[in-house]
């Protein structure tokens, strides 16, 4: 498992970050949670691809195409798997409680702890500080997702 722990982190870690972008700046812009949704999936899919294609090149530089292979692989299963946190609370508001409001929270708050566990497997996995690297993970995941909400508001105001 530790050969994997690479792109396990970097998959997991940029598919919430990514995938909870898309989220905040579609609520940022007014968007309804269908197509967030949506929008959430689409990037799900295309992001995890590019990113298992891109961990793939960059390891034939180094490693077996096999080896590079597995690094792909476990890149996209990780991007995905864990991309899917932000848009679980839209898939459970959406099919039970219906409530346009209810989703963003929820996904803030489970983003939120899978960051941290994130974090916390990255500092075990480098003998750093878990502190440090929860904090970190915290701080880069929330501050993009600010960054992409200030956007959409901004462009929903503009447009």
């Amino acid at each position: 498992m530790k050969r994997f722990a690479s792109p396990i982190v970097y998959g997991g870690l940029d598919g919430i970050i990514t995938t909870f972008a898309v989220v905040a700046g579609s609520v940022g812009g007014d968007i309804s949670n269908v197509v967030i949704i949506i929008l959430g999936f689409s990037n799900l899919l295309a992001d995890g691809f590019s990113m298992a294609a891109g961990a793939y090149l960059s390891a034939t530089a180094g490693k077996t195409k096999r080896a590079a292979f597995e690094d792909g692989v476990a890149t996209f299963l990780s991007f995905n798997v864990f991309g899917l946190i932000p848009l679980s609370a839209y898939l459970i508001v959406n099919a039970v409680i219906h409530s346009p409001t209810v989703a963003f929270p929820i996904s803030f708050l489970i983003v939120g702890v899978a960051l941290a566990l994130l974090g916390m497997v990255k500092a075990e996995l480098t003998n750093k500080s878990k502190r440090a690297e929860i904090g970190l993970t915290l701080l880069v995941g929330y501050v993009a997702a600010s960054v992409a909400y200030g956007i959409g508001a901004l462009l929903n105001y503009l447009l």
